[in-house]
Formats: C-alpha cells, structure tokens, sequence
C-alpha cells in the first residue's frame, strides 16, 4: 500500500474531534475515484481489491491527491451496494454514541467510527447471490459469509491503525465464544469490537431485507436484550437502551 497508515488514522481522528464527521457523506461524490472497479464478476478477488488498491497513489502525474486506500474502498462498496453503504454509516454513527456511552477516550471512539465505517468491506468478496439469497444458505456459502471480517482485514490492515484492523476482524465475535472467525470469549474481544457487534445488529435489524421487512424499535431491542451476556456485551446493550431512548434511532 502506498498509504500512510498512520496518517490516514490521524485525519479521522482529528475530523472526528472537530466535529467534522457528526454526519458523514455517503453520496458518490465524497468519495471519488479515478474510473470505476469492474464488478462484472460476481465476486471481485481479495487479490483484485488489493491490487486495485495498491495501483491508486497519493498523488498524480501532476500533483493532484487522489483518493486513499480507505476512500476507494468505501466507494467500491457504494458502487457495488448502495444500501450497505448507507449501512455502514448509520451504524458508525451509532457506534460512536454507544463509545461515548460507556466511556472510551476520544481517539477510540474515532477509531471505532472507522472501524464500522470499513466493517463490511470484505464483503466485497462474496457473491450478490449469497448476500441476498431469501432461504437458507448451503455450508459453502455460509463460510464465504463468515470469511468476510478476514476478507475484510486483509483489504485494510496495512492502511489502518492496529486497533482499527483488529475492531474490525472481530465484530463477529461473541461474548460466549460462539461468533467468528475465531471463536474468542468475553474480555478476548476488544471493547470496540463488542460495541460495534451490537451497532451492525440493531441497525440490520431495522433495515428491510430482501427476505424480511425492517423490524420496530421494540421487537429490535428485545431481541438484543435477550441476548446480553451470550451474544452481545451486556455494558453495550444497556447503553444502546439508553441512546434509543434519548437520542432515537429509528427504522432506516
């Protein structure tokens, strides 16, 4: 990678601080890029991105930025599947409330933001069909889904602050042991990791799918509820409790 990573943390910090990312853009304009990626293929390499990646520097032929490594996938994401994109950023904004509601410092926060922002990402490398399929999915195509924070890891992990890449590979994980890709337990899984689990799954859980209509706000939160302190961190769904409760996070 040609990026900074460093760098690349230190902007969304420093945006974040000064309120500068309270309502990120998620139009094709905030995240441009030189010419479209080719998703005539169903399901797009790790290799591909990485390379496609790779070939976009910091600056042109005449000195002109172009977009980080983070900008590009972001858009590839959007070009590929609007809705998930829009995902991504309702639940970093999400996730960034349930940070501030159980006390983490001001950079993890902004980390965190980051990290559900890029969450999905290795999505990129699984199929339309399997993302979107209305009944149950085949053995293969269930490891192809729960790759997918591996997937995603690999695409970020030499762009990103240590803690960003980790958050992410671990979003899956639960509390009992029983999430992927490794099978972690409780305090084994980053604080930021266990908030942006319970952010993902609300906010899907509001969101209409091609096989189910959104869920209300109460049906939402008994379900996550009832799985405090086996699937998800119990400090986190309280506090979602409280942000639905004074903020309001409605159906999207």
């Amino acid at each position: 990678m040609t990026t900074n990573a460093n760098a690349i943390t230190d902007r969304f910090d420093s945006c974040f601080l000064a309120g500068h990312l309270k309502k990120t853009p998620c139009g094709a304009d905030a995240w441009p890029v030189t010419d479209r990626f080719d998703f005539d293929h169903p399901a797009p390499s790790i290799e591909g991105i990485r390379a496609r990646l790779a070939a976009t520097p910091d600056l042109d032929e005449r000195g002109a930025r172009r977009p980080s490594a983070i900008s590009v996938l972001l858009s590839l994401l959007e070009q590929r599947d609007r809705r998930a994109a829009e995902h991504a950023f309702r639940v970093a904004e999400l996730a960034s409330s349930l940070g501030i509601r159980v006390g983490l410092a001001p950079v993890q926060v902004a980390r965190l933001r980051l990290s559900a922002l890029l969450h999905d990402v290795g999505k990129l490398s699984v199929p339309d069909e399997v993302l979107d399929k209305p009944g149950p999915l085949t053995d293969e195509e269930w490891d192809r889904v729960r790759n997918h924070p591996e997937y995603a890891f690999q695409m970020i992990a030499s762009s990103v602050h240590p803690e960003v890449a980790e958050t992410v590979l671990k979003h899956c994980e639960r509390i009992d042991g029983k999430g992927y890709p490794n099978g972690d337990i409780g305090e084994e899984i980053p604080i930021q990791s266990r908030i942006l689990l319970v952010a993902d799954a609300y906010d899907a859980m509001l969101s209409p799918r091609p096989y189910r209509l959104p869920m209300a706000v109460d049906e939402a939160l008994a379900i996550i509820s009832k799985g405090a302190g086996t699937q998800f961190d119990a400090e986190v769904v309280a506090a979602l409790a409280t942000v639905v409760s004074e903020q309001g996070w409605d159906a999207a």
